[in-house]
């Protein structure tokens, strides 16, 4: 069934609409294919890393775990925004987590693939439309839960589209989000990189053979602003500014950061080559997970994926979007964004300091050993 959903774009923006659907539809296709493509998509990650980190003592999908863990009740009306080829919708269809859920994605191709996926499973309670999600349009308190997976980082009208959430919700409905919350236009530090490169100088050839190039991966390459402009204008384009755009319209009920802040970087193309039947292959994931961890429990780096599950709660003023602020209040909002940025400045400085001085880069240096000879 196809929804008639605003799918209209802002502007300039619509141009870039039809292009990055393009690209996520095209995606979509190649991953229909060949599943194992992002770092996160492996088994070997997800039961080494993943369901640890997401539903401690369990295992299983994490949707079905923080559903359970909430609890959010079983039987109600959702929606997914930015479904792509609804994978996860399609599985919880078949855990009979929701009566009916409408899946929406800006991509027909996508869009595609997730019907053929529905139909192979045999699900007949997904209702499939395109929309525009920087432009949204739902009907007031219709879903009783609002489910945003690795979506909410393409949308730019964070602050718009949250608002439509909000008022979508029913009074006691929840938002599920799992997401990408690092830096924008992944514009990941100087320390983040370093790492991840000394860590890919370390690892075995067998390990670092590149799917995109047939050769060895040597290092991870930070793109500058202009090559996202370029290619994926919605990738992650306000991706930093998720989590306190979410805590300002609702209450948090579950909160797990997972990481991903070296794992990304590091595995990266590269993750296929890690097989899960092979001792020293887990050994390795579990090692590089340890240490993701432990720098980011030590205050080096921080986590650039979280998965958050809110509840819709009573509203606490109107939102500022950036076009309601007057002049005065603009002045004063640049002012109050410089110091933050000086703030963020001194905290790096401190963090460069303290990993330089800290057991962890000692690990690290050890890891490197360990690694580097011969098993």
């Amino acid at each position: 069934m196809r929804a008639s959903y605003n799918a209209t774009g802002m502007g300039v923006e619509s141009r870039d609409l039809d292009r990055v659907g393009d690209l996520w539809g095209r995606v979509a296709e190649a991953r229909a294919d060949a599943p194992v493509k992002g770092w996160a998509d492996p088994p070997i990650v997800i039961e080494n890393i993943l369901e640890p980190r997401l539903t401690p003592g369990r295992r299983g999908h994490w949707l079905l775990g923080v559903a359970d863990e909430v609890p959010i009740p079983r039987g109600g009306r959702w929606a997914s925004l930015g479904c792509g080829s609804a994978g996860t919708e399609v599985f919880a269809a078949g855990q009979g987590l929701f009566q009916s859920l409408l899946a929406l994605d800006a991509s027909p191709k996508a869009l595609a693939e997730a019907r053929k996926a529905a139909v192979a499973a045999r699900v007949d309670n997904l209702e499939f439309g395109e929309a525009n999600l920087n432009d949204l349009d739902l009907p007031r308190e219709a879903f009783d839960v609002v489910l945003m997976n690795m979506s909410l980082h393409h949308v730019k009208n964070l602050e718009g589209t949250l608002d439509v959430v909000r008022d979508a919700l029913r009074p006691a409905g929840f938002v599920v989000v799992n997401e990408f919350v690092g830096p924008a236009q992944f514009q990941f530090t100087d320390v983040q990189v370093a790492i991840a490169n000394e860590i890919l100088g370390v690892l075995p050839d067998r390990w670092r053979m590149d799917s995109t190039t047939g050769r060895a991966k040597t290092e991870y390459v930070r793109q500058p602003r202009d090559y996202w402009n370029l290619t994926d204008p919605s990738e992650a384009v306000r991706s930093d500014e998720i989590v306190p755009q979410l805590e300002r319209r609702f209450e948090v009920v579950l909160s797990r950061d997972y990481g991903g802040t070296i794992l990304h970087l590091v595995l990266e193309h590269i993750v296929h080559n890690f097989d899960r039947g092979e001792e020293k292959d887990v050994a390795a994931i579990r090692l590089l997970g340890l240490l993701e961890d432990l720098l980011i429990r030590h205050g080096v780096l921080e986590s650039d994926f979280t998965l958050r599950v809110l509840r819709k709660g009573p509203r606490t003023g109107p939102s500022a979007t950036r076009r309601d602020l007057m002049p005065g209040v603009e002045i004063e909002a640049l002012r109050s964004k410089a110091a933050v940025l000086q703030a963020d400045d001194a905290r790096l400085r401190g963090r460069i300091q303290r990993l330089e001085a800290s057991k962890v880069w000692r690990l690290a240096q050890a890891l490197r050993g360990l690694v580097g000879r011969r098993w």
